[in-house]
């Protein structure tokens, strides 16, 4: 960067200094003075960015630094000058009469050509550094919302292992072996079909659907004919990305808190369709309405699944994902969730 800045500038400086040096072109002196001030000053440049280096790597104590970087200004503002004028002298045939301006002249012209090269500097400097600063707290944002949505996803594995293992003891009591030990079977196929995938926070809306299925076998073993599952979803949409597991505790939601505590037989139904950019998902049941689950233990409002899909929509979406339920006036819950479609993994400054 150094390199670049610096050959460019001076490069862009020099055609400034030949283009109004044109019309004295047969001045020798004239020539001779504005080539020296300027090749000169292009070399102390490179003394400056030693001392400017030396005290920027202290930390730019001011107003010691700054007075150090004037010191050297000054100095390299005289011997530029001088050796300007003395060529000049030296090659000139019609010399200008050395005077008090002459010598205003070039040290304001020196003195402004290193001044302003120190302030570009120490301005590409603190530029660079608020940059890696600014990356540095880009990379611990993300590495902490990283953090937060594996957390999240964690706490849904033993909140259904424990709902599922309380299906099974139940089984058990109720002497149903048979289907306690194949939903076992079922539960160890389902946390393998988790565990063993990739640690991501999306994944196809395929394989989330394998997931949810893989839950759906586990409460068919345990309410029997009592729950229907109809799944509509277009197999074009099978590649957008959406959360992972985040289908399994709104289905859980729905069987739980509609479909179990009532009697004969619920319908729990999944339908997907793409509206413009956006994915939208519907879970349904046919279930007890909201007055009925109001006073249940982990309620829709309340229950670890539902808080923590909420959470997660917020921290990969913003305001782009919600979830939202609906209670028809007939009974039942529909929980709409609504997400940008993608098939590419989101980067997170798009949506945060």
């Amino acid at each position: 960067m150094f390199w670049f800045f610096q050959l460019a500038g001076w490069a862009a400086y020099g055609i400034v200094v030949a283009l109004y040096t044109i019309p004295f072109a047969s001045e020798r002196g004239t020539v001779a003075y504005r080539v020296t001030l300027t090749v000169t000053c292009f070399g102390g440049t490179f003394v400056l960015r030693l001392v400017c280096r030396r005290e920027w790597q202290k930390g730019f104590r001011s107003p010691q630094s700054l007075l150090i970087v004037l010191f050297w200004c000054s100095i390299l503002t005289y011997l530029c000058s001088a050796l300007a004028i003395k060529a000049e002298y030296t090659w000139g045939i019609q010399l200008r009469p050395f005077n008090l301006l002459l010598s205003l002249t070039t040290v304001t012209n020196a003195g402004f050509v290193f001044l302003s090269w120190s302030a570009l500097y120490f301005g590409i400097k603190y530029y660079q550094a608020i940059e890696v600063e600014r990356r540095r707290a880009l990379i611990a944002e993300n590495s902490a919302r990283e953090s937060e949505l594996r957390a999240l996803r964690y706490q849904i594995h033993p909140h259904f292992l424990f709902n599922t293992l309380n299906a099974i003891s139940t089984l058990v009591v109720e002497g149903q072996a048979e289907a306690a030990t194949s939903m076992i079977s079922r539960l160890a196929d389902f946390f393998r079909a988790t565990l063993d995938g990739p640690s991501v926070n999306e994944v196809s809306l395929g394989d989330e659907l394998f997931l949810t299925k893989q839950y759906l076998e586990i409460e068919r073993l345990r309410l029997g004919d009592r729950l229907r599952i109809e799944i509509t979803v277009d197999p074009s949409l099978l590649s957008c990305l959406v959360p992972h597991l985040f289908l399994q505790p709104l289905v859980e939601n729905s069987i739980r808190h509609g479909i179990a505590p009532r009697l004969g037989t619920g319908l729990v139904s999944i339908v997907a369709r793409k509206d413009r950019d956006q994915l939208i998902i519907k879970v349904c049941d046919d279930g007890l309405g909201k007055q009925s689950r109001t006073g249940a233990k982990n309620s829709d409002n309340n229950g670890i699944g539902l808080k923590n899909t909420n959470r997660r929509l917020a921290e990969l979406y913003g305001d782009h994902g919600s979830l939202h339920l609906d209670w028809p006036l007939i009974g039942g819950c529909e929980a709409i969730l609504k997400i940008p479609w993608h098939e590419e993994p989101l980067a997170a400054s798009n949506y945060r």
